[in-house]
């Protein structure tokens, strides 16, 4: 876990969901490989085809872009498939209850930063998907609003959920923190903005939040 800024008066925290508020590989991989799966067959394609555009437009974006990550989204995007179709083939195709379960470590920490925070969920999967999994891990109730692709248009690196945060709760970007576990995804654009940033490398970082925020920033109630 890495904080790379905190503003003075933090009230909103900002959760990316995917590898962020859990860690499940196997479920990554499925996510990706349905999405391919189903891009191939949108093309007429086959599925190793589809892989080496994906992973062509992954790389030419890195050589192009200081090496920054290119989200599957904006790939997409940028292979024809506008944010609104890829939202939909998500919720079609992600079952997150499969291979998420309840996290009552999870609720147990969410539950103290929520004694000082808002938190509000942001995420590159479809809103409804990210409900689901919210739901799945047993913290839904924790976060409001929670904004998907099909709500912002875009897919993040973006202001566009951000700024939907800050009018939601009535706060500045100096005012907020965006917690994810991709920099150049969930964080970047945050931070030249003003927001804090914290880079987490999965669920088991998230669970430190409160301790590293008490004894390392010092922050009054």
């Amino acid at each position: 876990m890495k904080i790379y800024h905190w503003p003075s008066y933090v009230r909103v925290l900002v959760f990316d969901i995917d590898m962020t508020l859990y860690t499940n590989q196997e479920y990554l991989d499925a996510q990706i490989r349905l999405l391919l799966q189903r891009l191939a067959d949108h093309q007429e394609v086959s599925f190793s085809q589809v892989s080496k555009l994906v992973s062509d437009e992954k790389n030419n974006f890195a050589v192009n872009n200081e090496g920054r990550n290119l989200s599957l989204g904006n790939v997409f995007a940028n292979l024809g498939v506008d944010i609104k179709t890829s939202a939909s083939w998500r919720e079609e195709l992600f079952r997150p209850e499969d291979f998420l379960v309840e996290d009552e470590k999870l609720k147990n920490t969410l539950n103290i930063l929520s004694e000082k925070f808002k938190l509000a969920a942001v995420t590159n999967n479809s809103t409804k998907i990210g409900e689901r999994t919210l739901a799945a891990l047993g913290v839904r109730a924790f976060f409001d609003p929670v904004i998907g692709l099909d709500i912002s248009g875009k897919s993040k690196p973006t202001l566009i959920p951000f700024r939907m945060v800050a009018k939601a709760h009535n706060v500045a970007f100096q005012q907020m923190a965006s917690i994810g576990d991709r920099f150049d995804v969930d964080l970047e654009l945050p931070l030249k903005y003003g927001m804090g940033a914290i880079l987490v490398s999965g669920v088991e970082d998230v669970y430190k939040i409160p301790d590293f925020i008490n004894e390392r920033l010092k922050l009054y109630p």
